[in-house]
């Protein structure tokens, strides 16, 4: 028997699988290649990304529109760079940036009527406001950067190019700048600040002010001040003429001819007669009384009064504005030169405690007018003049609004003052707008007490709260600027002014109005204002007391400055 051999039908297809699984793993190979080098690059690219938006933000803390941009453009590399290095991509340890190739400075131009922004890019678009950071693994003249790959080398990738960008600028701010213009905004240029400041930098301020004024001639004054003298009748043969200068306890008297008494009539009514000789002399009250009256006696003029004393001289406030030639009219709406002569006599106050009493001139009559005629509606030129402190807060502001302005982000700046006799306690000068020059212009034609003496900060938070509230823009950071030189007393009593304030700054922190808060001189009620920062999430200056004018200036000016440069950074995307 014999067994027939069959052949077996499979034989091929093994044949075909063994080939088909071979290119399939070769495939598999492929993907596997592909997701471990994918997700490699991946990583690397968030990482370049997280490098970027940093090194951009670090850039743009150092944009400056104060400093040349040669300066500024070094000091940006220099922040981007530094950053780099603190950052891991892909297989090496710290990041390498090209200052030359992978920064890129801008402008961010807004088309007039418009919130939609465009960016100008190249070193000519001076000052900058946006820098832009590129970071990447590449091929180029700095040599070969590319990612090496892990498995797609086999299919014949060896390196990926990565990168990554990103653009940083400043947000744009909406600011509502608070300012106290209260009565005691000039208290540096007084003399009640000759203890602090010093008597020369006082009366030199004084001068400076009656100069800013346009050195007006009233009377006789000079501006030192000096006693009243009062003139008696022409010379007349064995009549002779008289002048008696008075000092309150004392007089000096010249004569055409020799004397031969002086006498006194007290304001107590008593009298005392004093031998004198010669044609000029000094006389002096018993236990330093109150001179009301004189007579002098000298030639033949005794029968000029009953008693036979002499001419007589009485020391009434009309006979002493005659002598100062101040009968004619006023200069300005509040105040008279009856009122001045008052003060100038006072028994007590600044004017006394300077060492001025019964002394009239140009610098006693400015302080005059600081102390008791502050306001615009009774001293409307005292703002052309440089009362302190509120001078260095002008010129304070002059720094900030330029700054801002010199940056070009678009921000909007509003300006509120307190105290105001209207209702709400304060006014609304200018609501938030791009047109920053007028900031400038309204405070600097502002003065002490301008409106009204008091310092009602809550009214001037809630006036510029409410503004913000209404008109601020939904994308921009919106910022308090809050100054104060002194306690909150309006309204009401101390601690509830005190109180009104806390409750404002809670306000503003529900608004998310961030506060910042400026303190200035020893009168201000620092751990107030400090308790407001924090509420609102600011921060709190302090320009302490005590200080030369000129170092308040420095100190002021330098934390104007810091507001203006303490931007909000935002990462944008590029057009």
């Amino acid at each position: 028997m014999k067994l027939k051999l069959f052949k077996s039908q499979n034989s091929p297809r093994r044949g075909t699988i063994i080939v088909l699984s071979a290119v399939l793993l070769v495939v598999l190979l492929g993907f596997v290649a592909l997701t471990v080098d994918v997700g490699f690059i991946q990583m690397t690219r968030t990482q370049l990304q997280s490098a970027a938006d940093a090194g951009a933000l670090a850039g743009a803390t150092e944009l400056s529109g104060s400093a040349d941009a040669a300066t500024v453009r070094t000091n940006v590399k220099n922040a981007v760079v530094a950053t780099g290095l603190l950052h891991r991509n892909g297989d090496q340890n710290a990041l390498t940036i090209n200052p030359n190739t992978d920064i890129t400075f801008g402008k961010i131009y807004y088309p007039p009527g418009s919130s939609t922004y465009s960016i100008l890019w190249g070193d000519a678009q001076s000052p900058y406001s946006v820098v832009k950071v590129r970071a990447q693994r590449s091929a180029g003249s700095g040599g070969d950067n590319r990612l090496p790959l892990f498995i797609a080398p086999v299919i014949g990738n060896s390196k990926a190019e990565v990168w990554a960008e990103a653009i940083a600028t400043f947000q744009p701010r909406d600011i509502m700048v608070v300012l106290d213009f209260s009565g005691s905004m000039n208290d540096d240029s007084c003399f009640g600040r000759i203890g602090t400041l010093g008597r020369t930098y006082i009366e030199n301020n004084l001068q400076t002010m009656w100069t800013q004024l346009g050195s007006p001639i009233y009377g006789n004054l000079t501006f030192t001040p000096k006693y009243a003298t009062l003139i008696g009748r022409t010379a007349s043969g064995t009549i002779p003429h008289v002048q008696v200068t008075y000092k309150r306890t004392s007089v000096s008297v010249t004569s055409t001819l020799a004397m031969t008494q002086v006498r006194f009539e007290y304001s107590d009514g008593s009298t005392q007669n004093l031998a004198a000789s010669g044609t000029s002399g000094s006389f002096s009250a018993s236990s330093g009384k109150t001179i009301s009256k004189c007579w002098v006696k000298a030639g033949t003029n005794a029968s000029l009064s009953s008693g036979n004393y002499g001419e007589q001289f009485s020391f009434t406030s009309a006979n002493i504005k005659t002598a100062l030639g101040l009968n004619g009219a006023y200069p300005y709406p509040g105040g008279s030169w009856d009122d001045y002569i008052s003060q100038v006599q006072s028994s007590s106050g600044q004017i006394k405690d300077a060492g001025y009493r019964d002394m009239y001139g140009y610098m006693t009559w400015i302080n005059y007018l600081q102390y008791f005629q502050y306001g615009y509606d009774d001293t409307p030129d005292l703002w052309k003049t440089s009362e302190q402190p509120v001078g260095v807060l002008k010129d304070s502001v002059d720094v900030f609004v330029d700054y801002i302005k010199s940056v070009e982000a678009n921000d909007k700046i509003g300006l509120s003052i307190y105290t105001h006799t209207n209702s709400a306690g304060a006014i609304l000068e200018h609501a938030l707008s791009t047109n920053l020059d007028q900031i400038k212009t309204t405070t600097r034609q502002r003065q002490a007490g301008h409106y009204k003496s008091g310092t009602n900060i809550s009214a001037g938070m809630k006036t510029a709260r409410l503004e913000m509230t209404a008109n601020a823009r939904p994308n921009a950071f919106k910022m308090m600027v809050l100054m104060t030189d002194g306690l909150p007393n309006e309204p009401g009593t101390d601690s509830q002014a005190a109180a009104a304030v806390i409750t404002e700054a809670n306000a503003a922190a529900a608004a998310k109005i961030k506060i910042l808060t400026v303190c200035v001189g020893a009168g201000a009620d620092t751990s107030l204002l400090t308790q407001v920062a924090t509420i609102t999430g600011g921060t709190s200056y302090v320009v302490p007391g005590g200080s030369s004018i000129d170092t308040v200036r420095t100190q002021l000016q330098d934390v104007f400055r810091q507001i203006a440069a303490s931007r909000p950074l935002k990462l944008i995307s590029g057009n």
